[in-house]
């Protein structure tokens, strides 16, 4: 994703430069940069730069980064849904108290524009329920042994293709849903609501039926959150949803349902995502978790 996104910073049509590139190893060859982009550690980085993109996962670090550039009023654009998830209230109201912005659109759905949706319609106030296939890996592991192929052989095959870290834990305990359920249950009610209120169950172990549809399904509404697998009716919309994509669904009274899905993964897609939370910041009209106007 780092590689996708320094290629749309360099060569896309927004005015923006790519001041230098924070890794844990600075000492390692990179291969690809221009050579007026430094190569640093991340904590010499933040002072001398305009926009602060984090890509890194885990929470410990980036956490001090965030705080860190926040409280420097700089404007701190992640991908990462742990640290949202787990720290986002927080991290809101130092983006609000020093005129800073906090985006994070990259964090739910990867390219597709879940929180943006949920952003857009949390407007009228009206949200009732939030629910959607929120993992792709999940989904696509679920497809597979629909088809008739055994827990091991599915995973096997969607880390064989990429569609599965070497690690999928957290694909695999619901977490990783969970995660971004509470972030896009935050933006829906207006107020933060952690991973650790987000009732979970995964899918290790399960065994479905061949012909079935089971899917990993995150719920949410203005009391509860929970992510868990659900065997669906063959008419469900979610039952349509197979391999890697995505599918979110926003039930607003007096409205009706809104529905936005597409690729869940993917490093383009995501880096497409945090490019676009760099033209709102252009135009001065950050639209996630508060900041400057």
């Amino acid at each position: 994703m780092g590689c996708a996104l320094g290629r749309l910073v360099l060569d896309g049509p927004l005015p923006l430069e790519l001041a230098a590139v924070a890794v844990r190893r600075p000492e390692h060859p990179r291969h690809g940069l221009p050579p007026d982009v430094r190569v640093v550690d991340a904590d010499a980085l933040i002072d001398e730069t305009d926009v602060v993109v984090e890509l890194a996962g885990g929470i410990e670090r980036p956490l001090t980064w965030a705080r860190a550039a926040l409280r420097a009023g700089k404007p701190f654009v992640t991908a990462n849904k742990a640290l949202l998830a787990n720290h986002g209230d927080e991290l809101a109201r130092l983006a609000a108290d020093n005129r800073g912005a906090l985006l994070g659109s990259a964090s739910v759905g990867g390219g597709v524009p879940m929180i943006e949706l949920v952003e857009h319609l949390a407007a009228t106030g009206a949200i009732e329920r939030v629910r959607g296939l929120l993992n792709a890996t999940s989904t696509y592991l679920l497809t597979r042994m629909g088809d008739g192929l055994s827990f091991e052989a599915a995973l096997a095959e969607a880390q064989r293709v990429g569609y599965a870290e070497a690690d999928p834990t957290l694909d695999l305990n619901g977490r990783d849903a969970a995660q971004k359920l509470a972030i896009l249950a935050s933006v829906a009610w207006g107020r933060w609501k952690p991973e650790g209120d987000v009732a979970v169950s995964g899918i290790q172990g399960l065994e479905p039926r061949r012909g079935s549809v089971v899917r990993l399904v995150a719920d949410a509404t203005r009391d509860a959150m929970t992510v868990g697998p659900m065997e669906l009716d063959a008419d469900s919309p979610f039952a349509s949803v197979s391999g890697v994509d995505s599918l979110l669904e926003v039930s607003v009274r007096d409205a009706g349902m809104f529905r936005v899905s597409g690729p869940g993964a993917g490093g383009r897609a995501t880096a497409g995502a945090v490019y676009a939370d760099l033209a709102r910041l252009l135009r001065e009209r950050p639209i996630l978790f508060g900041g400057s106007q």
